[in-house]
This record gives C-alpha cells, sequence and structure tokens, in this order.
C-alpha cells in the first residue's frame, strides 16, 4: 500500500515557523519524528489528492456537536468510553461521522487517551482542539473543557458567518457591476451601432469609443472568467496555503482591508490564547499553539518573539508596546495583567476590545464600498446612455 505525505507547520527552537511535507501513514508518526527532530508540531495534515478532490471532503464535519453532545454525557458522569459508545449506537447504520466517533472509541478502549485518539482522525481536529482537551485530561475536568471548545467554535463560526454578511452585498453590487456591462456589450450596443451604420450616422468620438470597449469587453470579461475558475481550481487541486498568504500579503497594502486582517489577526490571537491559558496550558506551550494558528507573517514574527522572550524568563508587554500592529492599549492591558497574575482574565477583555474594533473596521469598509460601487454602476449606465444619445440628437436635428 503506497504511503500518503502529510504536510506539516512546526516552530523549532528559535521559535521560527517551519513547513515541510514528509512520507507518512499516521500524524502521530510526523508528530514523533518532529519532536525527535527538536521542532513543536502545530499543524499536520493529509495532502490533497485527486480523490480528495472529487470526493466530498469530512473537513467540516461538526466538531462542534461532537465536543457539546461529549461534555453533556461526561458532565452527567457517563465514563468516556460508554459515553463514546451511545454516539454511536443509536442508528443501525452509521454515517460517516459516527464512524469517526467509533474509530475514536476504538482507540479509547485500546488503551489511548482521547486527545491522542482524535489526533489519528483523518482529518483531525486543529491543534487548539487538541491541546484543550489534552488539557482537561491533565486537569481531570474533561467534561467542561469539551464545553469550552463547543463554545469557542460556535462563537467562531458565527464570527465567520458576520463577516461573510457583512460583505455579502458589495460583493454582489460587484457581481451587479460585471452583469450591467456584459448586457450592455453583447445586446445593447451592438443593436444601436447596427441602427446608426444603417443610417449613415456620422458618430461622434465619445460613441466610437463606447462601441469600440463595447466590442472588446465581453472577451475581457471570458478571459478573465476563465482565469478566475483556472486559479480556483488549481488551488482546489494543490496547497492553497502558501497562495492564500501570498493573496493576504497584497490586500493587507489597501487602506481598509489591511486594518480588518490585522484585527482578525489579534482578536484570534488573544481569544486563543486565553482559552489556552484558562485551560491550565503553560504560557510558553500555549504561546507554540497559537503561532501555529495565525496566517499574517507579522503576527507569526511578532509572536516568535513572544516565545523567546517567555523563554529568557521576560514579560510580554514591552515586546506589545514596541510592535507595529499590536494597539498600545492592549499592550497596556496586558502589561497590568503581567503584574497582576490574571492574564487569561485580562485576555479576554482584550479579545472583546479587538473584536469591537474590527466590527467597526468591517461596518465602516461596508459603508464605504457600497457607494462607490452605486456610483460606479451609475456613472457607467449615465456614459453609455449620453454616447447613445449624442448620435440620437445629431440626427434628430438634421431631420428637422
Amino acid at each position: 500500500m503506497k504511503r500518503g505525505r502529510l504536510d506539516w507547520k512546526a516552530v523549532d527552537a528559535k521559535g521560527r515557523i517551519q513547513h515541510g511535507s514528509w512520507v507518512g501513514d499516521e500524524i502521530a508518526e510526523v508528530q514523533t519524528r518532529l519532536r525527535k527532530e527538536g521542532y513543536f508540531p502545530v499543524g499536520i495534515r493529509s495532502r490533497r489528492n485527486w480523490q480528495a478532490v472529487l470526493k466530498p471532503s469530512p473537513a467540516n464535519f461538526q466538531w462542534i456537536h461532537f465536543a457539546r453532545r461529549l461534555a453533556t454525557l461526561l458532565e452527567a458522569g457517563i465514563p468516556l468510553v460508554q459515553a463514546l459508545e451511545t454516539m454511536t449506537v443509536q442508528e443501525e447504520k452509521l454515517t460517516s461521522q459516527q464512524e469517526l466517533w467509533k474509530s475514536v472509541k476504538e482507540h479509547v478502549e485500546a488503551g489511548s487517551d482521547l486527545s491522542e485518539a482524535l489526533s489519528l482522525l483523518k482529518p483531525a481536529p486543529n491543534s487548539f482542539v487538541l491541546s484543550m482537551i489534552k488539557a482537561g485530561e491533565y486537569t481531570g475536568t474533561l467534561g467542561k473543557i469539551l464545553g469550552e471548545v463547543a463554545d469557542e467554535l460556535e462563537q467562531e463560526q458565527a464570527y465567520r458567518k458576520k463577516i461573510k454578511a457583512s460583505l455579502a452585498y458589495p460583493i454582489v453590487l460587484v457581481f451587479t457591476v460585471v452583469i450591467v456591462l456584459f448586457v450592455l456589450s453583447v445586446w445593447v450596443l451592438p443593436m444601436y451601432e447596427k441602427i446608426f451604420t444603417g443610417m449613415g450616422a456620422e458618430l461622434p468620438l465619445l460613441t466610437r469609443v463606447i462601441f469600440d470597449v463595447g466590442r472588446k469587453l465581453p472577451v475581457f470579461l471570458g478571459i478573465g472568467l476563465v482565469l478566475a475558475s483556472g486559479g480556483l481550481l488549481v488551488l482546489r487541486f494543490t496547497s492553497s496555503g502558501h497562495w492564500k498568504m501570498r493573496w493576504e500579503r497584497l490586500l493587507v497594502h489597501l487602506p481598509l482591508l489591511g486594518n480588518i486582517y490585522r484585527f482578525r489577526d489579534l482578536v484570534q490571537f488573544s481569544r486563543i490564547l486565553e482559552r489556552l491559558l484558562s485551560a491550565g496550558i503553560p504560557l510558553l506551550e500555549a504561546l507554540h499553539l497559537t503561532a501555529g494558528t495565525l496566517r499574517r507573517s507579522e503576527m507569526l514574527e511578532l509572536t516568535n518573539q513572544l516565545v523567546q522572550s517567555v523563554r529568557q524568563g521576560k514579560r510580554m508587554a514591552p515586546l506589545l508596546r514596541a510592535s507595529r500592529i499590536f494597539p498600545n492599549e492592549g499592550a497596556e492591558m496586558i502589561a497590568v495583567a503581567e503584574e497582576s497574575g490574571q492574564l487569561d482574565r485580562m485576555l479576554h477583555y482584550v479579545t472583546q476590545m479587538f473584536r469591537r474594533e474590527l466590527e467597526d473596521q468591517l461596518g465602516r469598509l461596508t459603508r464605504m464600498i457600497e457607494p462607490v460601487l452605486i456610483l460606479v454602476l451609475a456613472g457607467l449606465i449615465g456614459l453609455v446612455a449620453c454616447g447613445v444619445m449624442l448620435p440620437i440628437f445629431d440626427i434628430s436635428s438634421h431631420l428637422e
């Protein structure tokens, strides 16, 4: 049987994020190898293949449902193995999701911890979920921790939906502009051009330019559609993380989008770090795990600097104050928390502050994009109308 390739992301001894791809059958195998070579694994996943592209991916299985349901059973005093058994025996024919839970139960029955059993799944939960569950196992509060994991995943899902909803209307307007241009160039403008040509009218410069652009516009729109479709297919067949990072590096330089990406990373950094610390994970390991969930190079670099500072016994606040991307107000709140020893509690308030700022930035972007797109659409239609009406006025004046 051919062994698959697993793409991994890990932090080296100097706190830098490293990427690689190794041949292996199990995620645990790659984790063990990384730790032996001095790396701290923060993300491991199977490389995509043709079968994975043509077959629906199970990556979106309901981890929220699993964590919530298992937490309820454990909080009710039901042992772990019996709780997992309860989740897989309600129907004669198991669903693909229940097959996963059955696999988890078999590993737990064989002596594995729940976190270890989950790490063997394909796909496995992310490093945040695994770390939280591991912390619950160490502290004997697995039921409570699973409930917190479900709360966090629900909150993250709801927030993603909110961001998508905020950007939905501008995206619809963009598609409306494209459709209007296509209709004008394919049906409306050729009809008027044929009428004017048949009448032998002398066309003004503006009208000639509009007709010339209208003839070429469907070709440009078709080429753009083909390139966009091809790009999406390439990302679908290959690992898209590298391309996403490049694309985001371009977007962060735009005035409002840059702030949105910055505060999105700040929210993720403070939220996940707060959850991990509340679960009892040491600060240094929590920073390592948090780094594995970040994507922007600037935030990764800052987190790695924090790792080095904490490893040397220093505090985080001076680095955060000196950073260009971390707000001073948040840095001062963390400084106070480090003095009082309540970092996890303060990070909760920092997260709320960053989240409100992100929502303000999203609202500002939506408020600016909507009128601009409406003006562009109205301007294009008005320009085409002027170009078409000018020859009509000219012909009318000659007829009189």
